[in-house]
């Protein structure tokens, strides 16, 4: 991982003050969390000193391009990867970095400084986040949000260790939902810049500018124009890893039995990249039944990760919650809830990584999972989204909610099908997905072909409804590898073969009335039901329960209006749901909650002990 802070003086000439530079370097253990002898550290300052680049890695020598690299008169940091290196030498000159990086294949952000200039941009998804923050002295530009704020709160106190000021309001997202619908952070004054955008401060003044995305064009009408898109689409692939053809050691794919992994596994047969697959899950579910099969077609090692259970294979073992937890804040910086699976943080294996995460860009974002693509069904799908649990939230938390919500429902009037499809490369990848990322960056080498700038500028410019169907990324399938047309997905068949002709009045009828499907034709390679596979994150054992609960009402005593209660109604906080109701709640207001009392103190884990949960019958017993 690399983490890049840019500072700049508000005043031309003036130096940035010394206190922000070292509050800077003392936060790092807070905002980095690795081991701390495994980072390295440089830096630049401009030749009046109103202008820095500080930077911290802890990839091996040799692994990618420098943490800072110079040319052009100016130094440049990246986060993530470049498709093809060599661009980091075109990145550095150009005139309009946004405009350069949104063209320029990979998956990464760009910080760059010279005399007198900073500027950063995103790629067309912002995986690879940039944070920005001001006050009167300063501007902060970084890849950690509680990096730029720290700095900026040293500017704005005089202080090398100032104290953390939250960003209540805006909270209210995290609390209801796990994640921000917004470019807010939990941090008052840091914001994250939107995706294909370009912050750049000269001379003491800050501008920024967003590159637009491309226009969809219409859904092909002919064979001949689908073979054209998806051929288009391959190539894009293709290009996004190719790459990996010289790494040393094969791709490790985390390998499942639906579309967006499996896709990936025939990306790199056909580019004839060395790989191995990796299903983790219960012997009998879908996920491993069939990422096994789809191995064994492509002639590649699999291996199953069960988890860990107790010595008599009867409960499940888990970390206690405050550990869990303490883990998601410091690799994500309290922008996604415990309630994910976030890996811990280990030493740095530059071992190529894949998974399926985030191959909903190439069918149509958020549509991807919209039953009916009716106007108005969109228009709800969207209020939903904005509404998700606001019950729980106080008149300031509902009003907060709404305000965000108010402009993509407004865009959702004029195109509801384009509202869905950047609304999930907004929030669900640029800040979900981000927020996630950053966690696997720490100590791994992710590499995600779905968010390539130019993987998603070929999708972007096809028709969303036409990605939604499948039939884009099921030709691209068939075209890398044959053989997989006849194993089976999981869960629902190939969209495109349910719904290959507009829908009936009766079937609008059943949609509304939420009658089950009339059944449809066979499709290829057929599917295999999902089901709902036993979660101990939502039906968890009294003891769990218990344990978050006290949690969240101990530091709700704690806080009192400094906390939760500022954006959720103290009903909620002192536990009015039925016990296991809204599991998935109850972990965000336990994450916000831990968060606020914590304060990122310290980046060790608490010592407390593993919990068991106990297993269901027929997982405990093998069957």
């Amino acid at each position: 991982m690399r983490v890049h802070l840019m500072l700049a003086a508000r005043r031309a000439g003036v130096p940035v003050p010394p206190v922000v530079l070292e509050a800077a370097r003392e936060a790092i253990t807070r905002a980095f969390p690795v081991p701390a002898a495994t980072v390295t550290a440089s830096g630049w300052r401009s030749a009046s000193g109103d202008t820095a680049s500080l930077s911290w890695s802890n990839e091996p020598e040799g692994h990618g391009p420098p943490a800072l690299c110079s040319g052009a008169g100016r130094v440049a940091g990246l986060t993530g990867h470049l498709a093809d290196p060599g661009d980091m030498d075109r990145l550095l000159a150009a005139s309009r970095l946004g405009e350069a990086v949104v063209r320029t294949g990979g998956v990464f952000s760009v910080f760059r400084a010279g005399e007198g200039q900073v500027d950063a941009a995103t790629g067309l998804t912002r995986a690879c986040p940039v944070f920005h923050a001001e006050t009167a002295d300063v501007h902060v530009v970084g890849s950690r949000a509680l990096l730029v704020h720290l700095a900026a709160r040293a500017a704005e106190t005089a202080s090398h260790r100032p104290e953390i000021v939250w960003d209540l309001p805006a909270l209210e997202s995290m609390a209801r939902t796990g994640y921000f619908l917004s470019d807010e952070t939990p941090f008052r004054g840091v914001g994250a810049l939107p995706a294909g955008a370009e912050i750049s401060i000269t001379a003491g003044r800050r501008v920024i500018t967003v590159s637009p995305a491309p226009e969809p064009r219409a859904a092909p009408t002919s064979r001949r124009g689908t073979r054209a898109q998806v051929d288009e689409l391959a190539d894009a692939l293709l290009t996004a890893v190719r790459p990996l053809r010289d790494t040393t050691e094969p791709v490790r794919l985390s390998l499942t039995g639906g579309r967006d992994s499996r896709l990936l596994a025939a990306l790199l047969y056909k580019a004839d990249i060395p790989f191995v697959t990796a299903t983790s899950g219960h012997d009998d579910s879908p996920d491993v039944v069939l990422a096994g099969r789809v191995a064994e077609a492509l002639g590649v090692r699999h291996r199953v990760s069960r988890p860990k259970r107790s010595e008599g294979g009867t409960d499940l073992i888990i970390p206690h919650p405050r550990v869990r937890t303490h883990n998601a804040l410091f690799a994500c910086e309290g922008m996604i809830s415990a309630y994910e699976n976030i890996p811990g943080g280990t030493r740095y294996d530059p071992t190529p990584r894949m998974s399926g995460h985030g191959g909903e860009v190439l069918r149509g974002g958020f549509l991807q999972n919209q039953a009916d693509p009716d106007p108005r069904a969109i228009r709800r799908r969207v209020d939903a989204l904005f509404g998700k649990n606001a019950d729980v939230l106080t008149r300031e938390g509902k009003e907060h909610a709404r305000a965000v919500a108010s402009p993509w429902q407004e865009r959702c009037r004029e195109d509801g099908p384009g509202t869905l499809d950047h609304l999930y490369l907004a929030y669900r990848v640029g800040r979900w997905h981000a927020a996630s990322r950053a966690s696997l960056l720490r100590a791994q080498n992710p590499v995600p072909p779905f968010l390539d700038n130019l993987v998603v500028r070929t999708a972007l410019s096809m028709d969303p409804l036409w990605r939604r169907s499948e039939a884009l990324i099921h030709g691209v399938i068939g075209a890398f590898a044959p053989q997989l047309r006849d194993v089976p997905v999981e869960g629902r068949p190939w969209r495109f073969t349910t719904e290959a002709r507009d829908p009936t009045l009766a079937d609008r009828l059943r949609l509304h009335l939420r009658l089950p499907a009339k059944e449809a034709a066979p499709e290829p390679g057929g599917s295999v039901p999902a089901g709902k596979p036993w979660n101990w994150r939502l039906q968890p054992s009294p003891e769990l329960l218990g344990l978050m609960r006290a949690g969240v009402v101990e530091a709700h005593e704690a806080l009192k209006g400094d906390g939760l209660a500022a954006v959720v109604n103290e009903a909620h906080i002192a536990g009015e749901e039925p016990p296991g109701a809204r599991m998935d709640l109850l972990w965000h207001l336990y994450t916000v909650s831990v968060m606020l009392t914590d304060a990122f103190a310290s980046p060790l884990p608490p010592d407390l002990p593993s919990l068991s949960v106990p297993l269901p019958e027929s997982l405990s017993t093998g069957r």
